[in-house]
């Protein structure tokens, strides 16, 4: 992984590779129904059981254009890669250059074939009857992440870290008018460089773990006594939001400071050696809370760190994963529209190596974070509150334990004792969206 800078975001076919059921050619026959030549083939190969679908991804950089010797083949706006048949000379160097085998070379008519999506309704994904193929329409996040990443290229991180993509996230939705705030911790490396290198066009501040919020507060005043516009935004872990600089967290949520505050929650502090948290998760075996005879991981629940906030009628509190991020980027834009309180917004950020888990994982944790009410998704305006993201039929959460080494020891008793948590936390969160709604929606809420 060279970069977790946000990529161009366009509408594509995706499937589940090698998952379609063995002998299914539906896609291919209802392309040929649409197309003189089809433009998605299957991959048979029964000594091995496989059996998938080759589609084109539309690439970011595509090498088929770059091979191209015509100019034939080109990248729209849409992301969209497309093959101008009439300029094509039928030489394959498209076909050769594709590592994936997404265009191809047509021997009756002696010109190369790709899909070009159908203008966005692929006949090909309405016949897959499994769902393996599927259409993903994802071009409506561009309105969200319309700014520049203010983070130079590269992994300032490591490789996979969760939080790094988190960062560059929130600040294309948060833009250039922006004083960014740091504390010890994996993200204080982005935003204020290593050694002599910087890594962000933003002005930054490397506070102390104990007094962000406060440090913010005098920026943030002197700025609106300037009448500048730039808002001040924290982008801090757990340890220190959750830790030892809650109490002026506190202080800034019930004096109601203009200040934005991100929570990353990797639930531990990561960057001094995997030791646990207050949102660590119950169970979990960290540095400090072991596994051995006697001893089974963290043996209390987690703290809920933005239900506290919420419960200080803050302005606006919301809990966030970088496994949702058009949900993220809308909560981030409605924290940045309150002009009369502090924002929060809580994001769920995976660390695969304290997590003991594999480096592609921590995407896929959190997505399975959530679908198992794990980590649930809401948000509260001054003490009101609603579900985002509803799960009314949880996966089971042997999905999610079974993926990382950190909750691997729990056994049956052990997934039962931390299913009652999430399930306390959940039904918690429901009880409060029934007993104190959401205030009367208007076009802001609309997702």
């Amino acid at each position: 992984m060279a970069t977790l800078t946000l990529p161009v975001l366009h509408d594509t076919l995706t499937t589940e590779w090698g998952a379609c059921p063995p002998g299914c050619h539906a896609c291919v026959d209802a392309c040929a129904d649409h197309r003189a030549v089809p433009r998605i083939a299957t991959l048979d190969l029964p000594l091995v059981s496989f059996h998938g679908a080759v589609v084109c991804g539309q690439c970011g950089e595509p090498a088929c254009r770059d091979a191209c010797p015509t100019g034939a083949i080109t990248r729209e706006e849409t992301g969209v890669v497309r093959l101008d048949e009439g300029r094509c000379v039928g030489c394959g160097a498209c076909a050769v250059a594709c590592v994936w085998g997404g265009i191809t070379l047509d021997p009756q008519s002696g010109r190369a074939a790709k899909c070009d999506t159908c203008a966005g309704h692929p006949a090909c994904a309405g016949a897959c009857p499994t769902g393996t193929l599927r259409w993903v329409e994802t071009s409506g996040l561009l309105r969200h992440f319309g700014h520049p990443d203010p983070f130079t290229k590269g992994v300032s991180l490591c490789p996979g870290c969760a939080a790094e993509l988190g960062f560059r996230m929130a600040f294309r939705v948060i833009g250039p008018d922006a004083v960014v705030f740091v504390a010890p911790g994996c993200a204080c490396m982005l935003a204020c460089g290593l050694g002599t290198a910087a890594t962000t066009r933003l002005p930054s501040v490397l506070s102390l773990m104990t007094n962000v919020p406060s440090l913010m507060t005098g920026v943030a005043r002197q700025l609106k006594r300037s009448g500048a516009r730039t808002r001040c935004v924290a982008f801090a872990g757990d340890g220190t939001t959750a830790d030892v600089g809650f109490q002026p967290l506190s202080g800034a949520a019930e004096r109601g400071e203009h200040i934005v505050y991100i929570c990353y929650d990797n639930e531990g502090y990561m960057n001094t050696g995997v030791q646990r948290s207050s949102t660590t998760l119950r169970g979990a075996r960290t540095m400090t809370t072991p596994v051995g005879p006697g001893r089974a991981g963290k043996p209390q629940a987690p703290k809920d760190v933005a239900l506290l906030m919420a419960m200080h009628a803050t302005a606006y509190v919301a809990t966030a994963s970088v496994s949702h991020p058009e949900d993220f980027a809308i909560k981030l834009q409605r924290a940045l529209a309150v002009e009369d309180g502090l924002a929060y917004v809580h994001l769920y950020a995976p660390c695969h190596v304290g997590w003991q888990a594999p480096m592609d994982s921590a995407l896929e944790i959190a997505r399975l974070a959530v679908e198992t009410r794990v980590f649930p998704l809401w948000e509260a305006r001054r003490g009101r509150f609603r579900l985002t993201h509803p799960i009314p039929r949880p996966r089971p959460l042997e999905d999610f334990a079974g993926i990382m080494g950190r909750l691997r020891h729990l056994g049956p008793a052990g997934l039962e004792t931390l299913g009652r948590t999430v399930e306390d936390r959940y039904r918690r969160v429901e009880a409060l969206c029934s007993a104190l709604p959401w205030e009367a929606p208007g076009a802001d809420d609309e997702q």
